[in-house]
């Protein structure tokens, strides 16, 4: 069996997400997400009058980076074996979902990059991460 790499890999834009693991041999999904999949009642939020107003667009980014960085604080907490986070998103959702991560899991943050890789497949995605920078040898 394949040793696991005890990272979790993150790759996200503003409507979908995905979390990766290395087997050894390749990135392979083992979670997915989509901005639309939990139901986001925008109706059910009330405004104050005093607020301005804000693109429904950009609200909706927003509540998806906070929920992929609950997510990844998640996936972090109940897995002892991943001793950190490589996280890859498009560069707009990149620093809303760093601000939203737990202090325990910025530390944990090993790598962040500046590239969307959403729809690139499990197959070709390990030349696009620093492996080094892992603290794991290229296979």
């Amino acid at each position: 069996m394949a040793n696991q790499d005890p990272v979790l890999y993150a790759v996200c834009d503003a409507e979908k997400a995905r979390f990766l693991r290395y087997d050894g041999q390749q990135m392979r999904t083992v979670q997915r997400f989509g901005a639309h999949d939990k139901a986001t009642d925008a109706a059910g939020e009330v405004a104050s009058i005093k607020e301005p107003r804000s693109d429904p667009k950009v609200q909706v980014r927003e509540r998806f980076a906070r929920q992929i960085a609950e997510e990844i604080d998640a996936a972090l907490s109940a897995n002892a074996a991943l001793e950190g986070v490589v996280l890859a998103a498009a560069p707009h959702v990149l620093h809303d979902i760093r601000d939203h991560l737990s202090k325990a899991t910025s530390k944990k943050l090993i790598k962040s990059e500046s590239k969307d890789l959403t729809n690139i497949p499990d197959q070709d995605l390990l030349s696009h991460f620093d492996r080094p920078a892992t603290g794991w040898p290229k296979p």
